[in-house]
């Protein structure tokens, strides 16, 4: 003869248990059924494995799979951060320029020389960019899907 905890559909609340959302009451119950039922108990191990595997699955598109690889990349952060510097270091140039300017007159072609800081550093920067679309777009498996 059945008994009441097995005649119970207690699957939605295992998997309750499971993800942490059940509240005491409900816990303590499900908790109370497993002790009793060896079937109950073969089915929340089930689930408990199925969950672990889900866990292990990764839900980051593949575009963010790269970016987050070629973001760790020591090149990439040599590329990005020497763009950056070279960005700044020319805005750095200019303003001392025109500090200097304000003191002395004409000398060094230093504008020509920030300017072409900043102009190499926003093409390295866009480089680095492409790079990061190009891989995206050889492993994207969706590619040949028209949307």
């Amino acid at each position: 003869m059945m008994n009441q905890d097995e005649s119970k559909d207690y699957g939605p609340l295992l998997m309750g248990l499971i993800d942490g959302e059940l509240s005491t009451e409900e816990a303590l119950e499900v908790n109370e059924a497993l002790r009793r039922s060896a079937t109950l108990r073969e089915e929340y191990e089930r689930l408990l494995s199925d969950a672990g595997k889900l866990k292990s699955l990764s839900q980051l598109e593949t575009s963010d799979l790269i970016a987050r690889r070629l973001w760790k990349s020591p090149y990439h952060r040599l590329m990005r951060n020497g763009s950056v510097w070279m960005i700044l270091g020319g805005y750095g140039i200019l303003i001392l320029y025109a500090i200097y300017q304000s003191f002395v007159e004409e000398g060094l072609n230093v504008p020509g020389v920030a300017l072409a800081a900043m102009v190499l550093g926003a093409v390295t920067l866009l480089a680095s960019f492409i790079r990061e679309r190009v891989e995206t777009y050889k492993t994207d498996p969706y590619k040949d899907i028209e949307r």
